[in-house]
Order: C-alpha cells, then sequence, then structure tokens
C-alpha cells in the first residue's frame, strides 16, 4: 500500500483529523511565539540565506491583480482562500472535496450533514478538459463544469464548514444563522455575499490564465489535500500533489507601500510550511521533487526544485532523507 493511499483515511469521515500527540497543526506551530518547532528549523536553514530566497520572491512578481473589495465579503479573514482552495481542487478534479466541510457539518449537527450531501448533488461532477489519461482520470458526470456562480457559492460553503472542521465554533461562523433543524442545500448556496461571488471570479480567472495550465501538464498522479505519513505526528495538510510537484495556493494581498499599493511577500512561515509538507512525507510517498507557489491575487507561479531550495537556504544537512530523519526524531521526542 502506498503512503499516499495509507493516510488517506486521516482526513476521512468517521476519522480524527488531529494528531494525539502535543503537536498542534504545523502552520499554527510555526506562527506560535517561541516555538519549538520554528526554532527547530531557524537552526537547520540560517536567517540570511531565508532572507535571500524571500527577497528574490518579492523581486520576480510583478503589480498586485485582484486587490480586496472595498465591500466585506461577510466571511472571516482566511474563508475567500478557503474557498478558493475549494475551487480550485474542484476545477482540477472535477468533484469536490468534501473530507474536511464533512468533519465541519457533523460538528455543526442537526440536518447540517444532510444539507451538505444535497449542495454536493446540486454540484456534481464533471470532466475537467485537460491532458488526463487513464487511471488518474475521475469520475464524471457531465462534460463541462456547472455555472459559475453555483461553483463559488458552492466553495464558499465548503470553506465555512471546514473552518468549522478545523476547529472554529460554529456560534462565530456566518454559519451560526442557520436552523440546524432544517437547514438544507439551498440555505448553505445562499450564504455567499455578492461581493465574495465576484472575488472568486476574479481569482479564478487568475488561474485558468496561469496555473492549471501548468496543472494540466502533469497527468500521472493527483493527490487532493494529501496528508503525509508524519501528520500522525504533525497536523498538515497540503492543496495538492501533482506527479512529484508540491502545489501551496495563497491569496494573500502583501505588504502596503507608503504611496498604498501592495507588493507580494513570501512569509517566512510560508515558506517553512511548504518546506515541512516535504520533510512529513517521512517515506517519500509523493516523491516531491518540485515545489510550486501559487498567488493568485498577483497572478504569479514560483517554482523550486526541492533540492536547490535546500541548498540555497543552506540545510543542514542537505540530503533530503536525513533531513526528514532528523525531523521525525523530533517530533517524536517532543511529543
Amino acid at each position: 500500500m502506498s503512503t499516499a493511499k495509507k493516510h488517506d483515511k486521516l482526513s476521512g469521515v468517521g476519522y480524527d483529523i488531529l494528531p494525539s500527540g502535543a503537536w498542534s497543526s504545523l502552520t499554527n506551530s510555526l506562527k506560535a511565539k517561541n516555538s519549538p518547532l520554528k526554532t527547530w528549523f531557524f537552526e537547520r536553514f540560517p536567517s540570511d540565506s531565508r532572507k535571500a530566497v524571500i527577497q528574490r520572491y518579492r523581486d520576480s512578481v510583478g503589480p498586485l491583480l485582484v486587490p480586496a473589495s472595498a465591500v466585506p465579503t461577510g466571511g472571516g479573514s482566511g474563508t475567500i482562500g478557503g474557498s478558493f482552495d475549494h475551487l480550485v481542487r474542484y476545477l482540477v478534479r472535477g468533484q469536490p472535496d468534501m473530507r474536511l466541510p464533512t468533519v465541519g457539518a457533523l460538528q455543526f449537527g442537526g440536518r447540517m450533514p444532510a444539507a451538505l450531501e444535497e449542495l454536493s448533488c446540486a454540484l456534481g461532477k464533471y470532466s475537467p478538459e485537460s491532458h488526463w489519461t487513464g487511471s488518474n482520470r475521475p469520475p464524471l458526470r457531465a462534460a463541462r463544469p456547472p455555472d459559475s456562480r453555483l461553483i463559488a457559492c458552492s466553495c464558499w460553503a465548503l470553506a465555512l464548514l471546514t473552518e468549522v472542521g478545523r476547529g472554529v465554533p460554529p456560534g462565530g461562523s456566518p454559519l451560526a444563522r442557520l436552523d440546524p433543524r432544517t437547514v438544507n442545500g439551498e440555505d448553505l448556496l445562499g450564504l455567499a455575499s455578492p461581493t465574495a461571488v465576484d472575488q472568486l471570479a476574479e481569482l479564478r480567472a487568475q488561474a485558468e490564465s496561469v496555473l492549471l495550465p501548468a496543472l494540466w501538464a502533469r497527468s500521472d498522479f493527483w493527490e487532493v489535500g494529501p496528508t503525509f505519513a508524519g501528520s500522525e505526528l504533525l497536523n498538515a495538510d497540503a492543496d495538492l500533489v501533482a506527479y512529484g510537484t508540491l502545489v501551496e495556493i495563497k491569496t494573500s494581498l502583501g505588504q502596503k507601500r507608503r504611496d498604498g499599493s501592495r507588493y507580494a511577500t513570501l512569509e517566512t512561515e510560508t515558506l517553512l510550511q511548504i518546506i515541512g509538507y516535504v520533510l512529513l512525507d517521512f517515506e517519500d510517498g509523493f516523491a516531491i521533487r518540485e515545489l510550486v507557489l501559487f498567488n493568485a491575487r498577483y497572478r504569479h507561479l514560483a517554482t523550486w526544485q526541492v533540492i536547490d531550495l535546500l541548498k540555497e537556504l543552506g540545510a543542514r544537512p542537505v540530503e533530503l532523507a536525513n533531513l526528514r530523519s532528523e525531523f521525525e526524531r523530533f517530533l517524536c521526542r517532543n511529543m
């Protein structure tokens, strides 16, 4: 059994998606002040090397193309990004990723699981017009994707349920205005504001221009929302793995200049996050050799070869297998 298949069940319905040890998620651990995980990364990737990689990334990115709307979207700070993640996954695979939304629906309770199933049926499956062949082709129902507004509204609801599945209290979510006793699929589709739908349409256009053509060229092996062997120790699920290429999708606005304009940034936490995914693949089950970071607001696709990036960052040791072994021992010692 491959690592990918073995760990699929960790994020499936009826399974605990959180590790049982002391670690929080990879992203939360990297954001936490005085985090031992962050210290481990900093000891192996010196500050000057990190800053050099970040500066080269910043210099390579063009102007902001999709600014934030002046009108609130009606969700949390990360809901647009989460919705866009679901949208790309749907466009890539031709079917919604229901794993974490299902966890959120179960936590919400009442009719929410049934309402989510109704939404899934309304959204349906389709055949992506790509170069996919053989066993990689997803199950099909329709030749073309459904109405773009339906996709956007569905992905907005999926993102809200994913947030609940990741620990956001239902009472602090826009989902709180739905009655768990009577909620249905139409109620979920009605949660997305016109502003949110418009933002997702603009972000989708950038993905269809740059990201999707690059992904469609990789037609052998796909995994959407993959977890890794090390996810049992440190909760982590990436966006996509496409034929040895790990893809991280962002919608960050970047930093403001004095004149009010914005420029793209590569946060240290994001850089360490994508490296962390590679290191958590202890058994090399996904054979990740390339990293891609796509920021839809800037229509920018950054690509690194894993070994080249480790060398640029001054990794010690630079051998991937040895670095993974060190990382696994560190996580186990600090459980």
